[in-house]
């Protein structure tokens, strides 16, 4: 085990602490070499660096009071956050005490009475700093634009300064609150623990609380698929399935899930203030059994779009972030232009009425300007389109239009079918008030 990792773990006391710590008389343990660990898993809480990590060695006890030294040197470990349990014959053994000496920094001494003799199982928690983990998603759509794979992966990274291997990885996707930074505290050294108790205390026990209430709905883990998720009222708990080892520094990427011939739809956007003048091709989404992507959230990550170009090969559309998207929420991936669908618009007229004079000399206070315009959407792909069209006109509107609805009180929207290879071209007009002739700025449907 490197030096900067954690160091003896859990070993024999020196002789002269134990002494000092212990009551008189106690039996003391010899363990002659560092028990391994039998397990560990890793909770990491992304959104506050933050990962509670729970550790099973098997001790070798003597009847009598047992100290036991655990040391964290070189690493991001909460000391405040440190403690050990009997996993098993808990009714004839205790955990006495916890002594920080203060000649020796990052390291403990538990004192443990033991009313037994032989190897014990115990359970070693404690939170650190220095694991995180991020997703990102492949989609690749078929020649046709029908179906598509979507594959999910998870990639964690460790720099928390130990190495863990063969680790169950836990990922808690949702935003968790702290009063304080782990790894501020970590990196201040040994936090006596009068200072630190309130603070640590109610983070500890919040945590606490999460992870035992995610424990107790979660089950047996499966082995497939390759994580299995688990709902909370406020966020969700991803488990790997497996046990992977990461050392520190490195970094280990991972299947999270796979849907295959899924489902979505293709729309073409046309919003000349947002995107200009050209269509902008939008990949439609749903994150829903029906569209075989799961039943629990997505995390935040990075989608490549490619589509398979029939010649066993993928060009590649785009790549976009995408945010938390909730079940049955739908995701929105914009793929970038297409010069196969033109959209063209022309202005037939601009006329005035209806003038309001006013004063003397008199003078314009008010008038009507009646816009028409005729558009035009050509699809020269070899299959109908879907289009959303949107203007946003200022000022205070009379719009007539067919098929026309508002978005807001300056959008109005059209929607569109364009068969495959043909045109769709329509009219419409609208009357804008001006000056006095003006009451507020909307738009009105005629």
């Amino acid at each position: 085990m490197r030096a900067h990792t954690i160091q003896a773990a859990l070993t024999l006391a020196a002789l002269i602490l134990a002494a000092l710590a212990s009551p008189a008389g106690a039996g003391n343990v010899d363990l002659a070499t560092l028990p391994p660990r039998e397990s560990v898993q890793l909770t990491i809480y992304n959104s506050e660096d933050l990962t509670l990590v729970r550790e099973t060695r098997s001790l070798s006890l003597k009847v009598g009071v047992n100290p036991v030294q655990y040391s964290w040197a070189n690493t991001l470990i909460d000391p405040t956050s440190v403690e050990i349990r009997p996993l098993e014959k808990e009714d004839q053994i205790e955990v006495l005490d916890t002594t920080f000496p203060g000649e020796s920094p990052q390291q403990l001494v538990w004192h443990i009475r033991s009313e037994t003799e032989g190897q014990v199982k115990f359970q070693v928690t404690y939170f650190t700093s220095g694991l995180s983990w991020s997703a990102d998603y492949v989609l690749v759509a078929n020649g046709e634009e029908t179906q598509m794979s979507f594959d999910g992966y998870v990639e964690i990274r460790n720099n928390s300064g130990e190495d863990y291997e063969g680790a169950q990885v836990r990922l808690v996707v949702g935003v968790v609150n702290l009063v304080e930074k782990i790894a501020d505290l970590a990196r201040r050294g040994i936090i006596k623990p009068e200072a630190a108790a309130a603070p640590a205390a109610a983070r500890r026990m919040a945590f606490r609380a999460a992870v035992a209430e995610a424990e107790g709905m979660a089950g047996a883990v499966a082995a497939p698929p390759e994580i299995v998720k688990e709902g909370l009222s406020e966020y969700f708990i991803y488990t790997v399935a497996g046990e992977h080892t990461i050392p520190h520094e490195w970094s280990q990427r991972l299947l999270s899930f796979q849907a295959r011939q899924a489902k979505f739809d293709v729309l073409y956007r046309i919003r000349p203030d947002q995107y200009g003048e050209r269509p902008v091709r939008f990949f439609m989404l749903k994150n829903d059994e029906e569209h075989k992507l799961g039943t629990t959230p997505l995390p935040d990550g990075l989608v490549r779009v490619f589509r398979d170009n029939g010649r066993d090969g993928l060009a590649f559309l785009g790549q976009q972030p995408v945010t938390y998207v909730p079940i049955k929420a739908d995701v929105e991936l914009n793929v970038g232009t297409d010069d196969q669908v033109v959209w063209e618009r022309k202005a037939m007229s601009v006329t005035r009425s209806n003038f309001m004079f006013e004063g003397r000399p008199l003078r314009v206070t008010g008038w009507d300007q009646t816009f028409s315009y005729r558009e035009e959407i050509r699809d020269d792909r070899p299959r109908p389109i879907r289009v959303e069209l949107r203007h946003v006109i200022p000022g205070d509107i009379e719009l007539t239009a067919e098929a026309a609805r508002l978005v807001d009180f300056q959008t109005v929207e059209f929607m569109f079918e364009v068969p495959a290879g043909q045109k769709l071209a329509w009219q419409y007009q609208y009357v804008q008030h001006f000056g006095r002739n003006a009451k507020q700025d909307r738009i009105i449907l005629r």
